[in-house]
């Protein structure tokens, strides 16, 4: 995907609390976890000044907080500039956590088997807070762009996996979606607003798959089927991805039966998903 969503990531807010209402915590933590989530795809660089006034902080609290996740690793101050980024400790930590699930080491094996057949990017997500998130990408070995997908969110609404999910969830959580994201237009073929969605999603579930027809990544079609637990929630979802050249109308149907029977293997691992992880959180409070 060009970019892999740059342009969404421009149009969307990325500063959401998903704090449980009521619950203690502690503000300094807070504070400085705020200012990692500062540093996104569009802003990789910051100042002092542009974290204060980002987070309402006092220059000094934000200097103070700044400096010890400088010495601990969290953030990077560059040389000759007043500009920091992401420490590297950051990505430890996310190598950490991919090592630590279970579902993404199963599940590769099944995404190579489909590229192969393909010749297509293979993408494995769940959703989190109300958005994609992309857990394993495996691609052609001649591809555009070489980086990983791994931990990049994405709107629900505008993307093949997001839909697929998004039809199966409790209406409750859809509405609590929408409201916290909204329904922005990232190119001039996303959905925007609720009927047209409303209609989409009635669409995939009788059909049984999702289509992204240039909705998040101008000149980028995919296929996504979702990955449902035993009680019919959406923990994950499975996406071909292509080029609108390569991703031909009659290879829609074939595509959509070979995630199909992927998606019948992993269903008993729909627990392993870090959706339904934190819904059991959420149902255990």
């Amino acid at each position: 995907m060009k970019g892999f969503g740059e342009l969404s990531m421009k149009k969307m807010s990325t500063k959401k609390s998903a704090v449980p209402a009521g619950e203690k915590l502690v503000s300094s933590v807070n504070k400085a976890l705020s200012i990692l989530e500062c540093f996104t795809v569009t802003q990789r660089e910051l100042t002092l000044s542009q974290i204060s006034r980002q987070l309402g902080l006092p220059k000094s609290t934000a200097l103070n907080l700044i400096r010890t996740l400088e010495a601990n690793g969290y953030l990077l101050h560059l040389a000759n500039s007043q500009t920091y980024q992401l420490g590297y400790k950051v990505m430890g930590l996310s190598y950490n956590l991919r090592a630590s699930m279970p579902i993404i080491q199963y599940a590769t094996p099944f995404l190579e088997e489909l590229q192969v057949k393909t010749g297509e990017n293979i993408y494995l997500t769940s959703h989190v807070n109300g958005q994609v998130l992309y857990m394993e990408g495996v691609y052609p070995s001649i591809r555009i762009g070489n980086y990983s997908v791994a931990g990049k969110l994405l709107p629900l609404h505008c993307t093949g996996c997001g839909k697929a999910m998004m039809a199966y969830l409790p209406e409750e959580e859809l509405e609590e979606v929408i409201r916290q994201w909204g329904l922005p237009k990232i190119t001039q073929n996303t959905i925007s607003t609720r009927e047209h969605l409303e209609e989409e999603l009635a669409l995939t579930r009788k059909r049984g798959y999702a289509l992204d027809l240039e909705e998040e990544t101008l000149g980028v079609k995919c296929v996504a089927m979702p990955i449902r637990d035993s009680v019919g929630y959406p923990t994950g979802a499975i996406s071909i991805s292509g080029t609108v050249m390569s991703m031909r109308d009659e290879l829609v149907e074939d595509y959509a039966k070979m995630i199909s029977r992927v998606c019948s293997v992993l269903i008993a691992n729909a627990h392993q998903f870090p959706a339904a992880q934190l819904r059991h959180k959420r149902e255990e409070s």
